[in-house]
């Protein structure tokens, strides 16, 4: 079955949320956004519709692979095939000539995250050229947690990115990382004039996107202080599972339950 490629930047993103959510339709984790959270979600990613792909079996949205760029580097934030198109080895014919083409805009490593238990997922990934770099997790404060005065001074979001964008960590995840908050409606805290979180509004319910202590002052309780308190805040705070596995012991020192579903983060030189 041959399936024609179209560059995303033809759909308007109210069509991209539309074509994601139909192709991820019988996934294990269902994946479908109101266009709005969809726009903002993957912008503040770094989507690159020019590298993004829809595949059309005739005039129908067959697959689609979603791509966010920083310089060099590239992310397969979805990739997902209709049900009717699934099964039929489309995967590595979809990707293989798509990462080709991303290698030759100047692309020299991609990476992606994908659920441990989906293991033809795994196994085709691995087929590609990606190789396992760490194990990512969730993490979720009690719902109930006691209501108490906390040390949470509110600042613009943009001041902790940019205090935690000028120290360097090729260990985490895309989505940890603090340029994939630069563009999403968010609160910030400081908490004891050394430890800041951010705090992402988008969704419905408000989710912790990265925590940042300042160098001297790590080891001494900031984080998992912080952590407790910002659950005070928000009862059930929670995080995406792209929380590196060396952060467990943090999170769970905090009070903090581990979800039920991991990932994998996989990486390719191109």
């Amino acid at each position: 079955m041959h399936l024609i490629a179209v560059p995303a930047l033809h759909y308007s993103c109210e069509q991209l949320a539309a074509i994601v959510g139909d192709c991820f339709e019988g996934y294990s984790v269902p994946f479908s956004l109101p266009p709005a959270v969809f726009a903002q979600r993957f912008i503040a990613e770094g989507l690159s519709l020019v590298d993004s792909c829809v595949w059309l079996a005739d005039e129908t949205p067959a697959a689609v692979a979603l791509i966010t760029r920083r310089g060099v580097s590239a992310r397969l934030a979805a990739f997902a095939i209709r049900p009717a198109y699934r099964a039929k080895g489309q995967g590595k014919r979809l990707l293989a000539p798509l990462m080709a083409a991303l290698r030759e805009r100047g692309v020299v490593n991609m990476q992606l995250e994908v659920i441990q238990e989906n293991h033809p997922a795994v196994a085709l990934y691995r087929n590609l050229g990606f190789v396992m770099t760490q194990e990512l997790y969730g993490f979720q404060g009690a719902a109930d947690a006691s209501v108490q005065s906390v040390a949470l001074q509110a600042l613009d979001p943009l001041e902790v990115v940019r205090k935690a964008t000028g120290e360097s960590n090729a260990m985490l995840s895309w989505l940890v990382d603090p340029l994939s908050s630069v563009s999403l409606p968010a609160l910030a805290f400081e908490y004891r004039k050394h430890a800041y979180a951010v705090i992402a509004t988008h969704m419905e319910k408000p989710q912790l996107r990265f925590i940042y202590v300042e160098p001297e002052y790590r080891r001494k309780g900031f984080a998992s202080e912080l952590l407790r308190a910002l659950n005070q805040r928000f009862p059930g705070l929670s995080t995406s599972v792209v929380v590196p596995a060396r952060f467990t012991p943090l999170f769970t020192r905090a009070g903090y339950l581990l979800m039920p579903i991991s990932q994998y983060e996989m990486k390719a030189d191109l």
